[in-house]
């Protein structure tokens, strides 16, 4: 996980450079929700919601993009969009954390408590550029399609990491078991 995390952090800091002088003359919207409301604002081609149970807190913003954020059960979900990109996210308890950033990209997170796995924690996606993240606890997924595209399941430790040279994958723990037990979690890192 280590190594995932300097190679994404390197290409974050290496695009944010490129992409952030440009936000500055984004359209943004932003929304926050809880105590059981739901907010939408749409400007143009820029929009956000923001919806909340009871016990749940979300925040969303679109700068040039659409971020979603929806969280029930104690959740505090965050979704955003920008540039053309769309962050979406959604909990069921646990932290969901969903960013796309640049021209159809497309960050989806949905957290819940599923019965026979560990509680909802954090789960984080970014995508840039076109590219494709979803983690998805239900479904037990964790996907990563494109060149930049970022997934993580913190419940699980599932991750996965797409690079214009190919995607990484994380072994999570309780499926150690397939892996080489005299392998480090670093070294279980799988190129595809």
């Amino acid at each position: 996980m280590r190594l995932i995390c300097a190679v994404f952090c390197a290409t974050a800091a290496v695009g944010s450079s490129f992409w952030l002088p440009s936000v500055a003359s984004a359209t943004d919207v932003h929304c926050t929700a809880d105590s059981d409301t739901d907010i939408t604002r749409v400007d143009g081609r820029t929009a956000c919601r923001a919806a909340s149970g009871t016990e749940g807190r979300s925040h969303s913003a679109g700068f040039d993009g659409v971020g979603y954020a929806n969280a029930t059960s104690g959740a505090v979900a965050v979704g955003l969009g920008a540039a053309g990109g769309v962050g979406a996210s959604e909990g069921v308890g646990g932290v969901p954390i969903a960013i796309g950033l640049g021209p159809d990209a497309i960050a989806l997170t949905s957290l819940a408590d599923v019965e026979g796995r560990p509680p909802a924690g954090v789960g984080l996606t970014i995508a840039m550029d076109g590219s494709r993240a979803q983690v998805s606890s239900t479904e037990d997924t964790v996907v990563c399609l494109g060149s930049s595209a970022l997934a993580w399941n913190g419940a699980t430790g599932a991750g996965c990491l797409a690079t214009p040279l190919g995607v990484v994958r994380s072994t999570p723990p309780d499926r150690a078991d397939s892996a080489d037990p005299k392998m480090s979690p670093e070294q279980q890192l799988r190129p595809e």
